[in-house]
C-alpha cells in the first residue's frame, strides 16, 4: 500500500457534499481544501453542479483524472460502494470519516470485514473509518471541522497518531500550539481496519523525510500486530513515544465502545515497550514536555549542538528561592541530581553578582539570584555555568517580575546558549505580558515551559532519550543501566 498517497496526495476527491447544510462533513472538507491547502480536490454530487465556484462531477469515473485519495463521508452502506470503487479505478488511498463498522459490533463488524477484504485485495491505504483522518500541512487537511473551530499546532517533527480524533484535535492541537509544538503531519487512525500504527509507524519512520519524532495515543494495539510495532521501534532511528488510555479496568471498557480496541495488561505493555526502547510519559503533561524538547532538538537550529544529558547533572538558577526549592525537591524524582558547587566556584558566581544582590543571594544548588537580580547578572551566571563540564543542562526559573529585568532578557539569554550550546530549559509564565521573553527564546530553539515541573519533566525527557539513544546503538553501559 502507498501510504505518500494518504500525506502528500497531488489530487483529492471528496463524497457526501451537500448543497444545503454548509456544516456537512463532505462539504466543509471540499472547501477547506480548495481554499486553504494545497492539494487539487474534486467534488462529487449526484447531479454535478457547483459549490462557491467549484465544480462538481457526477461520478468518480467522469472526474478529469484519477485521485490519490478519496475522502468518503456518506452512509457506511454506501462507503463500502466507493471502496469498491476505489478498487475498480485504481484510487490508491481513502480516509473513511463515518461510523457504523466494528465500532458497533453486528452489522458493523461485518461491514469492516468486508472493507477490510476489498482494501487488501486491491492495495487500498484505508484510513478509519471512524476518523476524523489527516492534517499534512500545507497539503491536505481530512479533519471535517471548521477551522475556524479548531487550533492547529505550526510545523515542526513530530508525526502525531491518535486513535481518538477528540483527543487530537482538543488535547494535542491545543496544546501543541499553545507550547510551540510542531507537527509533520497529524493523524486519526479510528478503527484501523487497514492502516494501523504498524503501517504508519514504518511509514514515519523509514520513508518520511520531515519526520524525526513518532508519537502514538492509543487505546491498545491492533490484535496481532504488538509484536511488530515494538520490533519496528526498536529499529527506528527516529524517537518513538507512545501514550495509552485505557488503563484501568474503566478505561478498558470505555476503549471497547469507542474505536473496538483491545487494551491489554498495562504492566506488561510496559516493561514490553521499555525493552524495545519506546519512550512512555506517565502522563499527558509528560508527553507534551517530552515532544517539546524532542523537537527542539530535532530542528535545523539545535542550540544545544552534540550536548546531551546523560547523568542528569543540573543547576538550577532562579530570581525566586521558594520556585528554587520546589525544583530542587522534584529533581530525585524525575531521576535528575542537583551538582555541587566548590567553595572557589561559590566565590566566582558572587563575583559576577550586582553589589546589592551578591550580599543576599544564594550560590548553592539551587542559586538563589533574589529580586535586586539585573540583566547583566543572570548574563554573567549562565555564561559562567555553561562553562563548567560537570553541569550537564541548567534549569532557568525566569520570573521577570523584579523591576530591573528588562524585556531583552529573552534574547541576551539566548544569545548566550546558542553560543555555549548547553542545555538549558526555562520556566517563564504563560502571561501575555512576557511572550516577548518567550517569544525571544523560543525563536532561538531554546524551550520554554508553563511550570516549574514541565521544566524538570524536559530535563529528565532528554536524559531518558539519552538512553535510548545509546541502547539503540548497542552501548553496553547503558543496557546495564536500563
Amino acid at each position: 500500500m502507498d501510504l505518500e498517497k494518504l500525506f502528500k496526495p497531488k489530487s483529492m476527491c471528496v463524497v457526501g457534499i451537500s448543497k444545503k447544510n454548509p456544516l456537512s462533513p463532505g462539504r466543509i472538507v471540499l472547501l477547506k481544501n480548495e481554499f486553504e491547502m494545497e492539494v487539487k480536490v474534486y467534488g462529487i454530487y449526484p447531479s454535478a453542479g457547483e459549490i462557491e465556484g467549484i465544480q462538481l462531477y457526477e461520478r468518480l469515473d467522469k472526474l478529469p483524472d484519477i485521485p490519490d485519495l478519496l475522502v468518503i463521508a456518506v452512509s457506511p452502506d454506501d462507503t463500502l460502494e466507493y471502496i469498491q470503487d476505489c478498487a475498480d479505478l485504481k484510487i490508491p488511498a481513502a480516509v473513511i470519516i463515518g461510523g457504523g463498522f466494528a465500532e458497533i459490533g453486528g452489522k458493523g463488524k461485518k461491514r469492516q470485514e468486508e472493507l477490510i477484504k476489498i482494501a487488501f485485495d486491491n492495495d487500498i491505504a484505508v484510513l478509519g473509518p471512524n476518523c476524523l483522518g489527516v492534517y499534512a500541512p500545507p497539503l491536505v487537511d481530512t479533519i471535517f471541522l471548521p477551522t475556524e473551530r479548531i487550533t492547529k499546532p505550526p510545523k515542526g517533527s513530530v508525526a502525531l497518531i491518535s486513535q481518538s480524533g477528540g483527543v487530537l484535535v482538543d488535547q494535542f492541537f491545543v496544546k501543541f500550539n499553545e507550547r510551540n509544538i510542531g507537527v509533520s503531519t497529524a493523524v486519526s487512525i479510528g478503527n484501523r481496519a487497514v492502516v494501523d500504527e504498524v503501517m504508519l509507524l514504518e511509514y514515519f519512520s523509514q520513508v518520511d523525510p520531515e519526520t524525526s519524532n513518532i508519537a502514538f495515543y492509543l487505546e491498545g494495539f491492533k490484535e496481532g500486530k504488538a509484536r511488530k510495532f515494538l520490533q519496528l521501534a526498536k529499529q527506528s532511528e527516529d524517537t518513538v513515544i507512545v501514550f495509552f488510555g485505557g488503563k484501568t479496568r474503566e478505561g478498558k471498557v470505555a476503549t471497547q465502545s469507542h474505536t473496538a480496541s483491545l487494551a491489554g495488561d498495562f504492566k506488561i505493555i510496559y516493561d514490553a515497550l521499555r525493552q524495545h526502547y519506546i519512550i512512555q510519559p506517565h502522563s499527558e503533561r509528560e508527553l507534551l514536555t517530552s515532544l517539546k524538547v524532542f523537537d527542539v532538538l530535532s530542528q535545523r537550529r539545535n542550540p544545544f549542538g552534540e550536548n546531551v544529558i546523560t547523568n542528569g547533572d543540573v543547576a538550577i538558577v532562579s530570581v525566586s528561592g521558594g520556585h528554587a526549592v520546589l525544583a530542587s525537591d522534584m529533581l530525585k524524582k524525575y531521576g535528575l541530581n542537583a551538582v555541587r558547587f566548590s567553595p572557589q566556584e561559590k566565590r566566582d558566581l558572587k563575583e559576577l553578582m550586582n553589589p546589592v544582590a551578591r550580599e543576599i543571594a544564594s550560590f548553592n544548588n539551587p542559586i538563589d539570584l533574589t529580586g535586586s537580580v539585573l540583566d547583566t547578572d543572570i548574563e554573567n551566571i549562565i555564561r559562567y555555568l555553561s562553562d563548567l563540564e560537570k553541569i550537564e543542562c541548567i534549569i532557568l526559573l525566569l520570573l521577570p517580575y523584579p523591576p530591573n529585568i528588562s524585556f531583552q532578557i529573552g534574547r541576551r539569554i539566548a544569545n548566550i546558549i546558542s553560543y555555549k550550546n548547553k542545555p538549558t530549559v526555562c520556566f517563564v509564565p504563560y502571561v501575555p505580558k512576557y511572550s516577548l521573553i518567550i517569544e525571544s527564546l523560543e525563536l532561538a530553539n531554546i524551550p520554554v515551559f508553563h511550570s516549574i515541573k514541565e521544566a524538570v519533566q524536559a530535563v529528565s525527557a532528554l536524559k531518558e532519550r539519552t538512553r535510548v539513544d545509546n541502547l539503540k546503538l548497542k552501548n553496553f553501559f547503558w543496557k546495564e543501566k536500563s
